[in-house]
């Protein structure tokens, strides 16, 4: 008997408390998912939602590791595609409207691409890389352009020959 109770005072708890739970429901602001400039996305729209992180990790592991590059799934097409004006009218996908943020702010959820990427898409003047590439030894890997100055390696103390079996 004194089980019964506590089932019926737990439901009516419950019920007189719901109409709180539900007040506070729409206070998430909801992401603004701006249509991209293409016609179509290169997968639909609710595979995207669910799976694009696979896709961009397969896409990356591909490039860097086996060095096929190729662009049905790029960051980089997507950044031209997503990214919209900012305030200063340059285009982007990070910022509390944009294309990426948005989303993944409502879904708490951090975005880590940009720190080594551009969130500009290629056409923007400052759409260059963040760090130029650079050896270990402090040379440079390839030609830079003009005013880049030389910038600290991230974990500089790491070499091809450290890492080589960590990567297959």
């Amino acid at each position: 008997m004194l089980a019964s109770w506590f089932k019926s005072a737990a439901l009516g708890l419950m019920v007189a408390l719901l109409p709180l739970a539900q007040a506070g429901a729409g206070d998430v602001p909801k992401p603004v998912i701006q249509k991209g400039e293409g016609d179509k996305c290169v997968e639909d729209t609710d595979y995207m939602r669910r799976n694009h992180m696979k896709l961009l990790n397969h896409h990356r592991d591909k490039t860097m590791h086996d060095g096929i590059r190729t662009k049905q799934h790029s960051l980089k097409g997507c950044i031209d595609c997503h990214a919209t004006p900012n305030a200063s009218g340059q285009k982007t996908v990070l910022g509390k409207d944009h294309f990426c943020q948005s989303c993944h702010s409502y879904a708490a959820v951090s975005v880590d691409c940009f720190q080594c990427h551009s969130s500009k898409p290629s056409g923007n003047a400052a759409a260059q890389s963040i760090m130029p590439a650079q050896s270990t030894q402090g040379g440079t890997a390839g030609p830079r352009p003009q005013g880049h100055a030389r910038l600290p390696l991230i974990n500089s103390n790491l070499t091809v020959k450290g890492v080589a079996g960590v990567i297959k």
